[in-house]
C-alpha cells in the first residue's frame, strides 16, 4: 500500500493510451489531467461467519459411523450412529498437491474402509486411509483418459473396482483404487446405456452399479462388467417419477431397497432393485423431513436407516428404512452467525452509507451500518421470492433506494426495498433477451437503468428500473466472460471487466462500443491477469485483479496510477478481492478470501 502521495502526468490521447476500435478518442481534458491519489487503510465490515455443518457428501464407513463431507468448512466430519459429533476425521483443504479444495462426493473402500474424495474444484480423485491420512491422488482437467471435467461422485465395490461419476462428460469412469482407467461407461445421449449429467452411484449386494441419470430423470443399472441391464423413472411430480436436479442415491443391500434424492422435488423417493416404486416423502421447508432446495448425497448405515444431506439447513437428516423421520444431525443446526461471511462476493452502498453485502455461499443478503454494525440479513438457499442459488453482484439503485441482486445460479435478477422487503424478480436460466446465465455483477445508472454483465453469454443486459428487459450489447468478439461492470458518474458510461481476456472495455450508454484500456496480460502492478470487480470514480478506474491479490488503479485513458494493498490476512491486506464500490472518497472491497469488507480511504484530489 503506498505511504506517500503518487502523481501521474497523463499523456496526451493521441498517443493512444486507450485503443478505441471505433477510431474515438480521448478528450483534450481527460488527456491533460493529472491525477494524485494516496489510498490508506480504514476499517474492516464483517469477519468470517460460516454454519456450522454444509452437509454435502454421504458414505458409512467400515467401522459403521457416518461419514459427512462438510462442504464450506473444507473438512469430512464423522458421526456415530446414533447422532453423536466424533469430530473431524479430514481437514486437508489447500492449495498443495496433496490437498483438495471442498469435499464433494465420498465413498469407501468395504474392504479397508479407505475414503474416497471426489475432489470436484481440482478434478481430481483423492484417497485417505479410515483414520483421515492422505495416501494418493489421480486425474486432472481435461477430456480423455486420465482427465475429469467434473467428478462428482465416487463409489467402491467389493473388490476395489473404483467408479467415478463424471458429470460434465456424461459418462461413468472405471479405475483401480490406484487410478489405472479401465474402461468408461456412457457418454453423451438419451438411449440406454447413455447420459445426461450422471450424479449419484451406488451398488447393490452383486456390484451391479446404479447411476442417477439426472438430465434424463432416470436412474439406469449397469453390471459389473458395464454391460446395461436395466432403468426406471421418468420426469414428472408422481410415485416414481422425478421432477429434476437429483443428487443422491443409496441402496439397502439387506432389504433390496433403492432411495433416490429428487432434489427439485424436495422428496426421497424409495424403489426395489427392479425399480418398483415404493413410497416417496418429504416437502420444501425447514422443518423435519423437509428440505431446503433439496437433499444432497444419501447413505445407508448398518442399521438399515437413511441419512440424507440437507446442506441449505445446515444438517443431515436421518430416517428408518421405510421413511419416517428419526432425527437430524445436529440436533440444533447452527446458521451462520449476523454480520459473518461465507466467501462473499458482492459489496454496495446507498445513498445514507448503508452497506450491502451478498454473502454468497451463506445464500443471504446482509446489511450494515455506515460503520460497520450489522443491521440486518435475509435469504436461504433456494428459488423463491426470499432465496438464493449464489447471489453475487449487489447494487443500489439511486431511483428508488432498492438492492439489485444477481441470483447467479437461478440466472436471475432479484430487488430488494432497502429493509429487505422482496419486490420483484426478472430473468430465468437460459440464452434468449431477459433470460441469463451466471449472471456475475452489476451496476445501476442514475436514471434506473440495470446494466447486468451476463457473464456465460458473453454479453452485457440492459434492464428498466422495474426489470423489464431493454436490450442487450457485446458480442463474443468483444467478450469472453464479462464479471465486472460500473457506470462512470462522470458521463453515466459504462465500464466492463473481462476475466477470461483480462481487458477492461468502455461502452456508452446506450451500448456502443467506445473501446478498451490498452492494458497487456500479466501478474505485473501496471498489467491484468484475471479481472474481476471494478469501480469507477471521475478520474480514475478501480479494478480488483484476483489472481495477484491487489486492487490497480488506472486513469480512463489507460495509465497505470498506482495499486491498493497485497496478498496477506492482516488489516490493510487484501486476499481474493472481488467486488467493489466506491462511497464519499472511500473505496469498499469485499474479499471472498478473507471474509470481510475492507474500506480505504482515497485522499482523492
Amino acid at each position: 500500500m503506498p505511504t506517500r502521495p503518487i502523481t501521474v502526468g497523463l499523456i496526451a490521447a493521441g498517443t493512444a493510451a486507450l485503443m478505441v476500435a471505433t477510431g474515438a478518442t480521448a478528450s483534450a481534458t481527460d488527456g491533460s489531467a493529472r491525477t494524485t491519489i494516496s489510498p490508506a487503510f480504514e476499517r474492516v465490515i464483517g469477519k468470517k461467519g460460516h454454519a456450522g455443518l454444509y452437509a454435502w457428501g454421504m458414505a458409512t464407513g467400515k467401522d459403521g459411523n457416518i461419514l459427512i463431507g462438510d462442504y464450506w468448512n473444507y473438512r469430512v466430519q464423522k458421526y456415530s450412529p446414533s447422532g453423536a459429533s466424533l469430530g473431524t476425521v479430514i481437514n486437508n483443504s489447500g492449495n498443495g498437491s496433496n490437498q483438495y479444495y471442498t469435499p464433494y462426493g465420498l465413498g469407501v473402500d468395504p474392504r479397508n474402509g479407505d475414503i474416497y474424495m471426489a475432489d470436484t474444484d481440482r478434478y481430481q480423485i483423492d484417497v485417505y486411509s479410515a483414520g483421515g491420512s492422505y495416501l494418493r491422488s489421480w486425474g486432472g482437467k481435461g477430456a480423455g483418459a486420465g482427465k475429469f471435467l467434473y467428478p462428482s461422485r465416487v463409489v467402491v465395490s467389493s473388490t476395489g473396482t473404483v467408479y467415478t461419476a463424471d458429470t460434465w462428460d456424461h459418462n461413468v469412469v472405471v479405475s483401480t483404487t490406484s487410478g489405472a482407467e479401465q474402461r468408461v461407461i456412457g457418454g453423451f445421449g438419451t438411449t440406454n446405456g447413455k447420459f445426461r449429467s450422471p450424479h449419484g452411484l451406488a451398488l447393490d449386494a452383486q456390484d451391479n452399479l446404479y447411476v442417477v441419470d439426472a438430465g434424463n430423470w432416470r436412474v439406469q443399472v449397469f453390471d459389473k462388467n458395464g454391460n446395461f441391464l436395466r432403468k426406471f423413472g421418468t420426469k414428472g411430480s408422481g410415485l416414481g417419477q422425478f421432477q429434476g436436479d437429483m443428487r443422491g442415491i443409496a441402496i439397502n443391500k439387506a432389504q433390496g431397497w433403492v432411495y433416490v434424492v429428487d432434489g427439485e422435488g424436495n422428496k426421497v423417493q424409495r424403489f426395489d432393485l427392479n425399480g418398483k416404486p415404493l413410497n416417496k416423502w418429504g416437502s420444501q421447508g425447514y422443518g423435519p423431513g423437509q428440505f431446503a432446495d433439496g437433499g444432497r448425497e444419501a447413505t445407508v448405515d448398518n442399521a438399515g436407516n437413511l441419512w440424507v444431506a440437507d446442506m441449505p439447513n445446515f444438517r443431515v437428516q436421518k430416517f428408518s428404512p421405510t421413511g419416517k423421520f428419526l432425527a437430524a444431525y445436529p440436533n440444533t443446526p447452527q446458521p451462520p452467525p449476523l454480520g459473518g461471511f461465507n466467501a462473499p462476493r458482492g459489496v454496495a452502498v446507498a445513498k445514507d452509507g448503508t452497506v450491502g453485502v451478498s454473502d454468497t455461499y451463506n445464500w443471504r443478503i446482509e446489511t450494515f451500518t455506515a460503520t460497520g454494525n450489522p443491521i440486518k440479513q435475509w435469504g436461504k438457499r433456494g428459488r423463491g421470492p426470499y432465496q438464493f442459488n449464489y447471489a453475487r453482484g449487489i447494487a443500489d439503485n439511486p431511483v428508488n433506494n432498492e438492492w439489485i441482486i444477481t441470483d447467479t445460479d437461478n440466472g436471475r435478477i432479484v430487488s430488494y426495498t432497502k429493509d429487505g422487503t422482496y419486490r420483484w424478480a426478472s430473468g430465468t436460466t437460459g440464452r434468449a433477451n431477459g433470460q441469463f446465465k451466471n449472471p456475475q455483477g452489476l451496476t445501476v445508472a442514475a436514471n434506473g437503468s440495470i446494466y447486468v454483465a451476463d457473464s456465460n453469454n458473453a454479453r452485457v443486459q440492459v434492464l428498466n428500473s422495474s426489470g423489464g428487459f431493454v436490450r442487450t450489447f457485446g458480442t463474443t468478439a468483444q467478450f469472453g466472460y464479462p464479471r465486472g461492470i460500473a457506470v462512470d458518474p462522470k458521463d453515466q458510461s459504462i465500464w466492463v471487466t473481462d476475466m477470461t481476456k483480462a481487458a477492461v472495455t468502455h461502452w456508452s450508454p446506450t451500448g456502443a462500443f467506445l473501446g478498451k484500456l490498452k492494458i497487456t496480460k500479466g501478474t505485473a502492478d501496471n498489467q491484468l491477469a484475471s479481472p474481476f470487480g471494478i469501480a469507477v470514480d471521475n478520474e480514475r478506474v478501480y479494478v480488483a485483479d484476483v489472481p495477484v491479490h491487489r486492487v490497480k488503479v488506472f486513469t480512463k485513458t489507460g495509465q497505470f496510477v498506482t495499486t491498493i494493498a497485497r496478498r496477506g490476512y492482516t488489516n490493510g491486506k487484501l486476499f481474493q478481492p472481488a467486488h467493489m464500490d466506491i462511497y464519499n472518497d472511500r473505496l469498499y472491497i469485499v474479499e471472498e478470501g478473507n471474509e470481510r469488507v475492507s474500506v480505504f480511504k482515497l485522499n482523492t484530489r
